[in-house]
């Protein structure tokens, strides 16, 4: 019941709802664009994501040697992981994208044989994580506790982006140890070779957000000015009842002083009367001595007594 007549109080306020609904559009069309100048430019609430994963093994594949383990090349590529978050691998992968190496926000992996508190970031690492979390271009790099194999997972603004990103990660990594093999004159059966599994791939993540985050907010500004409206309506009326109480007895005030001064009219309409009485009497007696009768006073006198 009470519904239906905050509904029907809101239907008899048409201006007033007209104003919100422009108001919850104009929210709602800047809360997925920017005002650039002149122009709308989306924002960039959405992002894309590719993955791709590289497998460290020597020049002698060891996936077809059976005298070679997994475990030396495991260890390698746990340590590979750890350095291409280094800003010297960054900024090899940022000039094959175009970006500087401080633009780009990396995470290696976490060893599991390091106990809990040593992994835990400190306070200014986790600043950093903050300040980094902020950032379009990310990397984030895992290792297999099993297998000599590195995953890199890389975020962009755009799918082509992100797509690249990840590949530069593949490309970089393997031009800074062949870089270091060919400094320290490695022979060519001692070296790592870094085979990637396959071209990344990627796609959007989230690609519907713009529209429910629109429509999220226009139903939150148009109901916060529905309430405003009903409250300041409210209002006017309290305040309206609330002075008119006040201006009665100002109206009232004559008619209370009318009544107050009715009975002295009254008295002084008696003292006509009681002039016309002696008037009357004072002229009897000159109409006495007009007609030589016997004066008025002798008779009332002899009367009398």
């Amino acid at each position: 019941m009470e519904f239906a007549l905050v509904i029907r109080e809101l239907a008899q306020r048409r201006l007033a709802l007209a104003i919100g609904v422009l108001v919850a559009l104009l929210a709602a069309l800047l809360s997925v664009y920017r005002l650039d100048g002149l122009s709308l430019k989306p924002r960039a609430l959405q992002y894309s994501s590719a993955s791709t994963r590289v497998f460290v093994d020597t020049s002698s594949s060891v996936l077809g040697n059976l005298s070679q383990s997994f475990e030396p090349l495991q260890s390698r590529a746990t340590a590979y992981a750890n350095f291409m978050a280094s800003p010297t691998v960054l900024s090899l992968i940022g000039q094959r994208v175009g970006l500087a190496g401080n633009q780009i926000y990396a995470a290696g992996p976490v060893d599991p044989l390091v106990p809990r508190i040593v992994q835990e970031p400190t306070a200014v690492q986790r600043n950093v994580e903050i300040t980094g979390e902020t950032t379009p271009y990310r990397l984030n790099f895992n290792s297999d506790p099993n297998l000599p194999t590195i995953g890199i997972y890389a975020q962009a603004p755009t799918t082509a982006q992100s797509i690249q990103l990840a590949d530069a990660a593949v490309a970089s990594l393997e031009q800074y140890v062949t870089s270091l093999e060919n400094a320290d004159a490695i022979p060519p059966k001692s070296r790592v070779v870094i085979r990637q599994l396959g071209e990344a791939n990627g796609g959007v993540v989230d690609g519907g957000i713009s529209k429910a985050l629109a429509v999220m907010v226009f139903l939150v500004v148009f109901v916060l000015w529905c309430v405003l409206t009903l409250l300041s309506g409210r209002f006017r009326e309290s305040w309206r009842a609330s002075a008119s109480p006040s201006a009665a007895p100002l109206e009232e005030q004559p008619e209370t002083q009318l009544t107050l001064r009715a009975p002295s009219r009254g008295h002084a309409a008696a003292e006509p009367e009681l002039g016309d009485f002696y008037g009357k009497a004072q002229s009897g007696e000159r109409m006495s001595e007009a007609t030589g009768r016997p004066e008025p006073h002798a008779h009332l006198s002899a009367s009398g007594s």
